[in-house]
């Protein structure tokens, strides 16, 4: 190769680049894209939710029908036209408010197993098929399998005698009617519905749970009314013996004492209750002048004043005046003994005045102490005096025969109340017994259904509903798959140009190469299509600001067609007749190399390290007359090799050389070896596939590129599905039509003509 001197590598700047952030959030949800997205798969939602009603037809086919009865009672009724007197009770025997706790037990009451067995035994339900079979058995015959239905029906009772298996048959008939039982409570109406397979059968039940419940009831309140009224009778008995012999006593009293009524009581009883009130007044005059007593001995022990204790006819104003009289003396013989000496004649005869005032204060409180100390005496003697009246007029036998007989009329009197009592509630319980039929009873009737119950609509409408929401979540999940759709999704998701789509095309003649077909479309149809698409993406990177010489292919993973897409890059450019050059920069995988090169020689690889020249390994593609540098052989350090000065030195060779190059490199995010040559390429071109790359893949691939973020031309949507693009508001219509331009389909674009050799290795990249 000849050597030429190294040239700087243009570096070619473009105004419209934005800063890449590294991150690319999710778009905000559009409640109308979402709704325009749902709409787009109708015909799946619609399929979805026909197979749901056709599987709800068949299986309400298999069930039988229903038919329900329903029957009112009316547990209390407020407005009953009953005797005021007589209280209104509930129908359960003991339950004096109707509370919503009452009506819950009421409610377990009749759905409780003791009411089914009696209602199973009076209806034999024991020798009804629809309580004694079972239901896989229905289920068999219902399909046509009258063998297998015999099978599981028959189950034979175990128990040994008739008895228990009677027992036994009672027993599953009564479960079996206790889940055809539905009951509610409404106020004070409970509402009992029963299930049958037949109209005439569903109120029979009906009829008969109901009667039984209310008979049950009704004897078990009969059994405790009677129950009350025999202990209150007992009572009553018991109370009237014991007024009896009471008032037997009180009259053997009478008769004995002499005691007639009115005779003796009064006189000596008002003298009673004088002396009493007498009494108690001079005991609080006692209590009262003995704590004054005891306060003015105290006062005197500690030389207190006694102002608070005198009162009329006690006067302590003489006592106040000598006392205050002792202060002043006290004062002025103190102030003269201090200026004159305790042996002065003035001083000395102070303190003779003042020891006679001290002997006055003393003799007046001692005749206050003994006037209060007579006072104390006068009121106990009365006290005393009135005690010993009232001794003499209690203490004869008159009188204890009249408090005796006192205690037996009180005695009479609270036997005789109590028997009152007790006899009115024994005539209460006897009433309440003959209006039974009163208070509970049944308001509705079990009528005769005549039409089975909604329970089938109700499965229709469920299946109909779980078919429409299966429908709209799996178009939701194929709607908002991982992948983009839209060029304005990748728009508005990674803020990056979308340059162009490259349509999806599906190859029947497996007998060509896919990479032979494309590229042979290319020259042969320039007017199709998927010509116009690929023309459009090489047109949008020329009509940049800064036009790029270099331009590097890649992708974000692998298999997204971005080595298809680089070959049909430079097919378009060189269908212009510019001097274009491939460049298969992947020394991994070696795609470019194996579809265009049909033999295996020196390539890339082989220029880097020195060992060829590159006219050795430069060859032009017949069909697409653009030049090719093959890979070559595959080595172990390619990221080393490809940011080798070699590599620089080489692009800057072939920039003079070419007028467009075209570099297929390997994906960003299994390998570095993209990012390595972004440096010297002048625009890189992400290469997305349509529906499958996953988004958080687009955004690892533009962080991978964050150091070159400045040389991200846009992004190619690569395979794109056209029909299926129709209901993303995308039109195809207006191209130039080719006549007679067939159909592709590439199903079998991995199979090779059968007079084709296999090369050594295939590209993993999928065909778009």
């Amino acid at each position: 190769m000849n050597q030429v001197p190294a040239a700087p590598i243009e570096h070619v700047e473009d105004t419209e680049y934005v800063e890449d952030t590294g991150a690319a959030p999710f778009p905000s949800i559009d409640l109308f894209a979402l709704l325009t997205g749902v709409l787009r798969r109708w015909k799946l939602i619609a399929a979805i939710t026909l197979a749901s009603l056709l599987a709800t037809y068949g299986v309400t086919r298999l069930l039988p029908s229903r038919y329900s009865s329903t029957v009112g009672i009316l547990v209390f009724d407020p407005q009953g036209q009953i005797d005021p007197a007589v209280l209104q009770k509930p129908v359960s025997p003991f339950v004096d408010a109707l509370s919503s706790d009452a009506m819950y037990t009421e409610i377990n009451i009749i759905k409780s197993k003791s009411v089914a067995l009696r209602v199973a035994k009076e209806l034999n339900l024991d020798q009804d098929p629809e309580f004694q079979h079972n239901q896989l058995a229905d289920l068999a015959a219902r399909l046509g399998f009258p063998g297998l239905s015999r099978a599981l029906d028959d189950g034979t009772p175990t128990g040994g005698s008739p008895e228990a298996a009677k027992a036994e048959k009672l027993d599953q008939a009564a479960d079996a009617l206790l889940k055809k039982l539905q009951v509610s409570a409404d106020s004070y109406i409970i509402n009992l519905s029963a299930t049958a397979q037949d109209p005439v059968s569903a109120r029979r039940l009906a009829a008969a749970i109901a009667d039984d419940y209310l008979g049950s009831q009704r004897e078990a309140r009969q059994e405790a009314l009677q129950r009350v009224a025999a202990w209150l009778k007992s009572r009553v008995d018991d109370l009237q013996s014991r007024v009896l012999e009471t008032e037997t006593a009180i009259e053997n009293l009478k008769a004995e004492k002499g005691i007639r009524d009115g005779e003796f009581g009064n006189i000596r009883e008002q003298q009673v209750t004088a002396l009493n009130n007498q009494l108690a007044s001079a005991r609080a005059d006692v209590d009262q002048k003995r704590g004054r007593l005891e306060q003015a001995r105290h006062m005197v022990d500690n030389n207190g004043d006694f102002q608070g204790l005198t009162s009329p006819p006690f006067d302590g104003s003489l006592l106040s005046r000598l006392r205050q009289r002792q202060v002043e003396l006290s004062w002025r013989a103190t102030d003269l003994q201090n200026r004159l000496g305790a042996h002065h004649v003035g001083v000395v005869a102070i303190q003779s005045e003042l020891a006679g005032l001290n002997k006055e204060i003393a003799a007046e409180v001692q005749h206050i102490l003994s006037n209060i100390q007579n006072a104390y005496d006068v009121a106990l003697r009365q006290q005393q005096a009135l005690e010993a009246d009232l001794q003499k007029l209690t203490g004869g036998n008159d009188w204890e025969s009249y408090q005796k007989l006192q205690q037996l009329q009180r005695l009479v009197t609270a036997d005789r109340n109590l028997y009152q009592s007790y006899l009115s509630q024994y005539n209460d319980i006897s009433q309440r017994r003959t209006l039974q039929d009163a208070t509970a009873r049944i308001i509705s009737p079990a009528s005769l259904p005549r039409a089975p119950d909604t329970s089938r609509r109700k499965l229709y409408a469920l299946g109909g509903m779980l078919g429409l929401g299966s429908g709209l979540l799996l178009a939701l999940l194929l709607e908002y798959r991982p992948g983009v759709r839209t060029g304005t999704e990748l728009e508005q998701s990674f803020g990056r140009r979308v340059l162009g789509i490259i349509p999806l095309v599906r190859q029947r003649n497996v007998r060509t190469l896919p990479y032979d077909r494309l590229l042979r479309r290319m020259v042969d149809e320039p007017l199709s299509q998927f010509s116009e698409a690929v023309n459009a993406v090489r047109i949008s990177l020329d009509l940049s600001n800064a036009k790029p010489k270099v331009i590097l292919v890649t992708s974000a993973l692998h298999a997204e067609g971005k080595s298809t897409a680089a070959m049909l890059l430079a097919a378009s450019s060189a269908s212009t007749g510019k001097k274009t050059l491939l460049v298969d920069c992947d020394l991994r995988q070696q795609s470019t190399s194996e579809a265009l090169q049909r033999k295996r020689g020196p390539g890339l690889s082989e220029l880097l390290r020195g060992r060829a020249d590159l006219m050795d390994v430069i060859t032009r593609d017949p069909v697409t007359l653009a030049y090719l540098i093959p890979a070559g052989t595959m080595v172990p350090n390619a990221a080393d090799l490809l940011m080798s000065p070699r590599m620089r030195d080489l692009v800057t060779d072939l920039r003079r050389e070419f007028d467009f190059i075209v570099m297929d490199t390997t994906p960003l995010l299994p390998v570095i070896d993209a990012l390595v040559l972004a440096s010297v390429a002048d625009r890189v071109l992400v290469v997305v596939e349509w529906s499958h790359t996953p988004r958080a893949a687009i955004s690892e691939a533009f962080k991978v590129l964050r150091p070159e973020a400045h040389r991200i031309a846009g992004i190619v949507l690569n395979k794109v599905d056209l029909a299926q693009m129709h209901r993303y508001g995308y039109r195809d219509s207006y191209y130039y039509p080719h006549a007679g331009e067939p159909e592709i389909d590439n199903e079998g674009e991995d199979e090779r003509p059968p007079d084709e050799p296999e090369p050594p290795r295939r590209s993993a990249d999928r065909w778009i």
